[in-house]
């Protein structure tokens, strides 16, 4: 069976903190909807698409909730409206496949050089996902996204992409991303330095957070495998 593609249009930071903000501050689903609406509306005039648009800003924050998302609740509401991003990442890491396989190939693709093309990315995109017009459809808009967020530049005119670095120094948010990684991978287990180096965190350099914080994570359980400390998500989060 072929993957669902669910994320075909663009968000941007601001919107994601929007949504964030609105449910933290107790707004009904309904009520977002509506709020969302007025937001996209300013920006977007096609109903479809802005109806489109709030669908997917609600299934980060509101829809679907995961084992992750009360922490991923917390974890934001200590960091400014800049500094969100790694929470918002997490969640769409784990709401949207194609988000994350989308970053899993940056990332690789970033390992070997420093600007990578458009051609490029499609064509691993592509490879795990099959060759289809909607899938590049949504390609082209999650690109977007990664760009709207910060996570990627423009390198020159033609469709060629620079990653931007942005550093984490809080171990609540480098927790949730670890945990994310975890969970949308569906690994049961990985160690710390697999973590650092995972594709999927490719934006994110993490500065003055170590192993030992991780330990004092209550939804991360560390534990020696052979010669190897691993971490796990405790399931059911407490």
């Amino acid at each position: 069976m072929a993957k669902i593609v669910a994320f075909s249009l663009p968000i941007d930071l601001n919107q994601l903190n929007e949504v964030y903000e609105l449910y933290i501050a107790g707004v009904s689903r309904e009520d977002a909807r509506t709020r969302l609406d007025e937001q996209i509306s300013q920006h977007l005039s096609s109903k479809d698409t802005i109806r489109k648009t709030r669908t997917i800003l609600l299934n980060v924050w509101y829809d679907g909730e995961s084992s992750i998302h009360d922490s991923a609740v917390e974890a934001a509401r200590y960091l400014t409206r800049s500094e969100r991003l790694p929470a918002h990442w997490a969640m769409m890491l784990m709401r949207f496949p194609i988000f994350k396989d989308l970053c899993i190939v940056l990332g690789n693709l970033y390992e070997l050089k420093d600007c990578v093309s458009a051609a490029q990315i499609k064509k691993e995109v592509f490879n795990k996902w099959g060759a289809r017009s909607t899938l590049e459809t949504s390609l082209s808009k999650n690109l977007k996204t990664l760009r709207d967020v910060g996570a990627i530049k423009c390198a020159d005119k033609s469709a060629n992409y620079e990653k931007c670095v942005h550093t984490i120094s809080d171990p609540n948010a480098v927790a949730l991303l670890f945990a994310s990684i975890l969970l949308a991978t569906e690994q049961q287990y990985m160690t710390w330095e697999s973590f650092i180096s995972h594709p999927a965190n490719f934006p994110f350099s993490i500065c003055n957070v170590t192993q030992a914080d991780m330990a004092a994570v209550p939804y991360l359980a560390m534990e020696r495998m052979g010669e190897q400390v691993v971490f796990r998500v405790i399931s059911p989060l407490s």
